[in-house]
């Protein structure tokens, strides 16, 4: 049973819609296609919206024409040629359940419409031994299949399998856009969704995650409370946060996010001497006392020293040393020399 995006549209993404509709009416659809996307970048949104279309009896300009028995046989989220495979408890998509559910399961023709649809979502953690068994069905599919593999990395994918898909890349939005949406069509309040918006890297689903996680606000809470009063504490009260960084290692990409929007929005002010450009600004006071107690070059340092906290993380550092390191580079009110 197809889930969550049921009847869902996707947002912003206009040149990739705009190539799934031209592909539909012009019935050139691809066998397979590589749809691209961070977290919550609306990756199975898009693919509900393309299944749809496919099912549907009467497209219209490329989209479902949402009255034929197909379409409401789908929005009801039991259509008999709609295939959804998930990973299981273990995290993985291993090489038995894409035989079962996709390649033996394609070879039956179509029950309701004249397509069956394959959506995968997570495709990226399939090994080797199951891209390969795909492969076979990817090179000579039957006519009516199509299959829709979504992944956050496509570099995880065999050169054989990428090249015989077509790639669809859904880029980050605009923060502008993504606080929009935020604010428009899901009421959020607009200082938390000016801050998720900074933070979810484009993707409107990651955003809206945030800001419906009362978790989430909480930590955003702590951390900026800390962060505004960073500059006038001593090396062995900054020291003292690591614990709570070991706390919060779970949400620690959350967390250095945070932190970079804390400093850009430090850059912002003294640069243009405006809360307008800064993304906190419900923390506008917090800011204007923080700003000058910086050295100009020590603001963009910070900027840095996060970036490479981040890659440091991808190489299985000690965290307890590493958070050491991080918490005095952000704590100088000087530039730190390299």
């Amino acid at each position: 049973m197809y889930e969550k995006s049921v009847g869902e549209r996707l947002i912003g993404h206009d040149a990739v819609l705009k190539h799934i509709r031209s592909a539909i009416s012009a019935g050139r659809v691809s066998h397979a296609y590589l749809v691209e996307g961070a977290e919550g970048a609306g990756k199975r949104t898009l693919a509900g919206q393309f299944a749809m279309a496919l099912l549907c009896k009467a497209p219209e300009n490329g989209e479902p024409c949402g009255r034929c028995d197909s379409c409401r046989v789908f929005l009801s989220g039991n259509h008999p040629d709609m295939h959804y495979i998930q990973p299981g408890e273990k995290g993985t998509l291993p090489v038995q359940r894409i035989r079962e559910e996709l390649v033996q399961d394609i070879e039956i023709l179509p029950y309701y419409a004249g397509r069956k649809v394959y959506i995968v979502e997570q495709a990226h953690l399939m090994n080797a031994q199951a891209q390969n068994a795909l492969l076979k069905t990817i090179e000579e599919p039957p006519a009516y299949g199509v299959i829709l593999l979504l992944a956050e990395n496509v570099q995880n994918f065999l050169p054989t399998v990428r090249s015989r898909c077509v790639l669809l890349r859904l880029l980050p939005l605009p923060e502008e856009t993504v606080r929009r949406v935020l604010v428009e069509r899901y009421g959020i309040g607009d200082a938390v969704a000016r801050s998720c918006a900074a933070l979810s890297s484009g993707a409107v689903g990651q955003a809206l995650r945030m800001a419906r996680s009362e978790e989430f606000i909480r930590l955003r809470e702590r951390w900026m409370e800390w962060l505004s009063g960073l500059a006038r504490l001593d090396t062995w009260e900054v020291l003292a946060r690591s614990a709570a960084l070991e706390e919060d290692k779970d949400s620690i990409q959350e967390v250095l996010r945070m932190m970079q929007v804390w400093f850009r929005d430090l850059i912002v002010l003294r640069e243009t001497g405006s809360l307008a450009g800064c993304v906190c600004q419900d923390l506008g006071d917090q800011l204007e006392s923080s700003a000058n107690l910086y050295e100009m070059p020590a603001l963009y340092q910070k900027i840095d020293i996060l970036e490479d906290a981040k890659k440091k993380l991808l190489h299985n550092v000690n965290f307890g040393l590493w958070s050491d390191w991080l918490l005095i580079g952000l704590s100088r009110r000087k530039t730190l020399d390299k």
